[in-house]
């Protein structure tokens, strides 16, 4: 009994290690890309949104958090990773009425590397979801 105890206690502390190593590094160095895109914020935010939930999400395995905000006219999405790891983030800031500057960050491990990041980008650009191979 004491053993699965013990063991219980060591899984828990390896999660909660591991938890803080899942994720967009806060210092900027998890790669990413920026770009202007000549449509209207609110569209790219929804644009955004679309992609991550069809294809970002894995086998249900991920959450989707997204929000906007009309005055300030941005708009967030992020994905979480099942410990709770930003493992992808769309940064959507409107320029203009009819200009937004998008950002997109993720992890920077495989699948959440430069393949993920450029079809989050020509989701955007195509206006149709793109979605690379997770597995």
């Amino acid at each position: 009994m004491r053993r699965s105890v013990k063991a219980l206690v060591s899984g828990i502390g390896v999660l909660a290690m591991l938890s803080g190593c899942v994720g967009i590094e806060p210092d900027g160095s998890s790669p990413s890309v920026s770009y202007t895109v000549p449509r209207n914020y609110q569209i790219v935010y929804l644009r955004a949104q679309n992609q991550a939930g069809e294809c970002l999400t894995g086998k249900n395995q991920y959450d989707i958090y997204a929000q906007v905000d009309p005055d300030m006219q941005t708009g967030t999405v992020i994905v979480r990773s099942p410990l709770g790891g930003v493992v992808a983030r769309s940064d959507i800031r409107a320029i203009d009425a009819s200009h937004t500057e998008v950002t997109h960050t993720v992890w920077g491990h495989p699948p959440w590397d430069n393949g993920a990041l450029q079809a989050m980008r020509e989701s955007v650009l195509m206006d149709t979801s793109v979605c690379v191979a997770y597995k």
